[in-house]
């Protein structure tokens, strides 16, 4: 096995320094184009030291600094190899400052940490630790190692005892479960009348407690709530990829919100949004399986030049067949389909983004800017600019 140039690789994966340490616990090889005097493996001894001080593990050693900092320690046979650190946050400021002023490192070398996702990390690690050991060790397993111990557990369920003692104590309901059902059958059903009903509907219950903080408490549950109604209305018919991300934006704005009234009506909005995607799903078009893969292919693939061929491969079906099901199914071709979810997007990006209009046509895979005006003014009644203009939230910016 050729450690180093494994290491050298995944350097190009985790975006991270990998350091080698012998059998005293001595750096000997470093990995990566981190320069000593930004590596705080290098620039704090003690750091490095209570690192050595670890325990050896037969598996991955997971450790974070400041809990978004993250680091893996791999036990090997003539020494150990460490991972990071690395952000899974990006643009923390924050956390650069932390490493700066935690670990002798120099204002001067202009220290950024690395981002990188947890689940590239994770990935990452298990498999330097396949090269490494020939074991196998999924992600759940790596976390499940590195974070639950049987007193976590035994204390989630101590906790877990205390709230169900003291709602039967108090007589403490939960809302009722039918009308949760009643709620996500509607937006299943498209039916946006009886969402209206269920949500008005009064009962003697409460919502769980989910935070201690009354802000936290409205951004849990209408995540909660946001995730179920995006379930129920892909069981509905709506393209999964389109609802995951619809989920998205909708958490993501819910994040920046300090207003629990504000919170409630955005987790409303966003309830209703999805029955009125499903009704108009209903309205439209008869439910078809290969239907369903096609349009979630091009929502997938709305920033690519998307060739009709390559979906027929990527379903496994005849193109001129799909072809022939969608134009039957849908009333419009593929090409056309693709065209108008092009627009739709380019609609949302002129409404709520700064892009000028070259950069949405060059995202959007259109072969020029004038082409994508001629298509957008096809669609929509006008051109980029003047629909910018007219609606967007970003009136004043200047389009080129």
């Amino acid at each position: 096995m050729n450690i180093e140039y494994i290491c050298k690789q995944m350097v190009r994966v985790l975006h991270c320094d990998i350091v080698q340490l012998d059998k005293s616990g001595t750096i000997y090889k470093s990995y990566g184009n981190m320069a000593k005097l930004s590596n705080p493996l290098f620039t704090d001894p003690d750091f490095l030291n209570r690192i050595n001080t670890r325990e050896n593990k037969d598996y991955p050693d997971i450790f974070t600094e400041k809990q978004n900092i993250f680091y893996a320690l791999l036990h090997m046979d003539n020494g150990r190899i460490i991972i990071g650190p690395i952000s899974i946050e990006k643009q923390r400021t924050d956390l650069n400052r932390y490493m700066i002023e935690t670990h002798h490192i120099s204002e001067k070398t202009g220290f950024q940490l690395s981002f990188c996702e947890l689940k590239v990390f994770g990935a990452g690690v298990i498999m330097l630790y396949n090269f490494i050991t020939g074991n196998e060790l999924s992600l759940n397993e790596l976390w499940q190692k590195n974070e639950i111990k049987s007193s976590d557990v035994a204390e989630i369920k101590e906790s877990v005892s205390n709230v169900i003692f003291e709602h039967q104590e108090n007589v403490q309901p939960h809302n009722p479960y039918d009308q949760e059902l009643r709620e996500l059958d509607s937006i299943r059903n498209g039916d946006v009348e009886r969402l209206k009903e269920s949500i008005a509907e009064t009962y003697r219950g409460e919502v769980g407690q989910l935070a201690k903080n009354q802000i936290r408490q409205a951004k849990n549950i209408a995540i909660c709530v946001i995730t179920l109604a995006s379930r129920a209305a892909i069981a509905g018919g709506m393209v999964p990829e389109e609802a995951f991300s619809t989920v998205d934006g909708y958490i993501l704005n819910i994040e920046d919100m300090d207003n629990a009234a504000k919170i409630d009506a955005m987790m409303r909005q966003a309830e209703y949004e999805f029955a009125e995607k499903v009704s108009d799903i209903n309205n439209n078009r008869q439910k078809n399986e290969l239907i369903e893969r096609t349009k979630n292919y091009i929502f997938q693939h709305l920033h690519d030049d998307i060739i009709i061929g390559n979906i027929g491969r990527e379903i496994g079906v005849n193109n001129s067949y799909l072809s022939k099901l969608f134009h039957r199914v849908e009333g419009i071709t593929i090409q056309q389909y693709i065209r108008k979810k092009k627009i739709h997007l380019a609609q949302n990006m002129l409404l709520y983004s700064e892009y000028d209009v070259k950069d949405i046509a060059n995202y959007l895979a259109f072969c020029s800017q004038s082409y994508f005006g001629n298509v957008f003014k096809e669609e929509v009644g006008m051109t980029p600019i003047k629909y910018r203009k007219k609606y967007g939230k970003w009136k004043n910016k200047q389009n080129k």
